[in-house]
């Protein structure tokens, strides 16, 4: 048994193939609260997880999700901010958009699509910690959803931003049901962006 991550919301321990995924107390949140909406949040990130492994996206099986602990698969693999370069970044854009559309189409927005969030292995790209996830069919929801990916792949892999995003947005154009309309709600929100920044 090895703790393997240790952050705001949660502790990660891995025992053989399997993770742990423990929510950790907010002392600044009443106890009764805090006990609710993290037995919440674990209910509702194992429904996410077993809705998007239904339409074909790659996430860890959920085998438990008891209280404020859940327990599945581990990934073996590597995350993608760590392997994503030149030679790579265009098959990855569009492997990305593609489980992106499919959980967009179930009405699934991730929240947090970062390439630490990410997995590649010989099956794929598996999408991890579906923590800040939830649903909604709105667009500017979904669009909400790229533009974070957006922010990420500029700050982190800036130096392939060039290629990794048009075709990540050409897939999911071609992927996603309604993705010209999110790509377009993705291009009024990084205006007003532009327009804080400048003001």
């Amino acid at each position: 048994m090895s703790i393997i991550g240790k952050g705001a919301e949660a502790t990660l321990t891995r025992v053989g193939d399997v993770l742990i995924k423990e929510r950790v107390a907010k002392a600044y949140r009443l106890r009764e609260l805090d006990v609710v909406l993290r037995v919440r949040r674990t209910r509702a990130e194992a429904r996410l997880l077993t809705e998007a492994r239904r339409v074909g996206v790659l996430v860890p099986a959920v085998r438990e999700a008891h209280g404020t602990t859940l327990t599945l698969d581990f990934i073996e693999g590597d995350r993608v901010k760590d392997i994503l370069n030149e030679e790579n970044a265009q098959p990855f854009a569009a492997a990305v958009a593609r489980n992106v559309a499919l959980l967009h189409g179930a009405g699934i927005i991730h929240g947090d699509l970062t390439t630490s969030n990410m997995i590649a292995n010989e099956r794929g790209v598996w999408f991890i910690d579906f923590g800040l996830g939830f649903r909604s069919t709105r667009r500017e929801d979904k669009a909400v959803d790229l533009y974070l990916l957006r922010q990420v792949v500029n700050a982190t892999h800036s130096r392939i931003v060039a290629v990794f995003w048009p075709a990540f947005l050409q897939e999911y154009d071609r992927c996603a049901t309604g993705g010209r309309e999110v790509i377009k709600a993705l291009l009024s929100i990084e205006r007003r962006g532009r327009y804080r920044r400048r003001s």
